[in-house]
């Protein structure tokens, strides 16, 4: 993915290479599962297979080396985990697998200089996928097939700070710091929530809505619409298996280290608001439970 971005200005090692790529595939895991639930509010597919891949391309030429002996990346792009019980993992893809070629396409040799090219042309890549890797110096053909859900993919961005999540209509990005600020899963996956929100209602610009079924209450104004994504999230965190509990307290330890208090500019809600607005949806959505029903918004 993206991390290696996160590291120019640095010297890493090992330890850091490997602390990165571990947060990577976290990020892969919570989208992934939070996509996957969706399934029926979304007409798409889940973008990501299960797997995460590394490349040595997006890297410096200093740092290739490096990298390729903390990660165990070839000079192709290589799977570095792989989602127990998901498409991947079915299709047979292991975990140091290198992919040779994608729908018969072959992802070619690295850029000279760090780039994402390769990468982004595989994220760009939907299922079902004819796919070749090498494994042990051998070629090996794999079949993935699709999964119905929402179609976005999870990425650590270059952005700082805790206000650093950001959708784009097919992309979710999060800072670094987000994710360790974030008190475990539930919290991260709240955040990715709501940026998967904002995608699936089509409140990026080029982007249509996903949308197949729930209400959506999107108003014109930017405020409104963060209230909706807010709404969303709790379903789709819902949806995924995620505790829904968590998010007021997430917005009263976020609001005060992110507010802009009178410099505001109305386009997000306060944090107090959020939190309020929160616990009643949180309480509609139990109710849903209680009925046996599966959470729509």
């Amino acid at each position: 993915m993206l991390f290696a971005l996160l590291l120019a200005a640095a010297a890493p090692d090992t330890a850091s290479f490997q602390a990165l790529a571990d947060a990577d595939a976290r990020l892969v895991a919570i989208g992934r599962r939070l996509a996957k639930g969706g399934a029926g509010l979304c007409g798409g597919q889940v973008s990501n297979p299960g797997w995460t891949i590394e490349d040595v391309e997006q890297f410096g030429p200093a740092l290739r080396g490096p990298v390729r002996a903390s990660l165990g990346l070839g000079d192709l792009p290589t799977i570095v985990s792989v989602e127990p019980g998901s498409a991947a993992a079915r299709a047979g893809v292991r975990k140091g697998d290198q992919i040779v070629s994608m729908n018969d396409v072959a992802v070619g040799a690295a850029s000279a200089k760090a780039s994402r090219s390769r990468q982004d042309r595989l994220e760009a890549a939907r299922a079902p996928l004819r796919v070749e890797v090498r494994r042990g110096g051998q070629p090996i053909a794999v079949q993935v097939a699709p999964e119905p859900g929402c179609a976005s993919d999870f990425l650590i961005g270059r952005g700082q700070g805790l206000r650093a999540a950001s959708s784009n209509g097919a992309r979710v990005t999060v800072s670094a710091q987000i994710i360790d600020f974030s008190a475990g899963d539930d919290e991260l996956a709240l955040v990715l929530a709501h940026e998967l929100a904002h995608n699936i209602l089509g409140h990026n610009k080029g982007y249509g809505p996903q949308r197949i079924a729930g209400a959506d209450r999107s108003g014109a104004r930017g405020a409104d619409r963060e209230r909706e994504a807010d709404r969303w999230a709790l379903y789709l965190m819902a949806r995924a298996g995620y505790d829904i509990s968590k998010a007021p307290n997430f917005w009263r330890r976020w609001g005060p280290k992110t507010g802009f208090g009178i410099l505001n500019d109305g386009t997000h809600p306060d944090w107090r608001d959020r939190a309020a607005r929160a616990e009643a949806e949180v309480a509609v959505i139990r109710a849903q439970q209680a009925a046996g029903q599966v959470p729509i918004p």
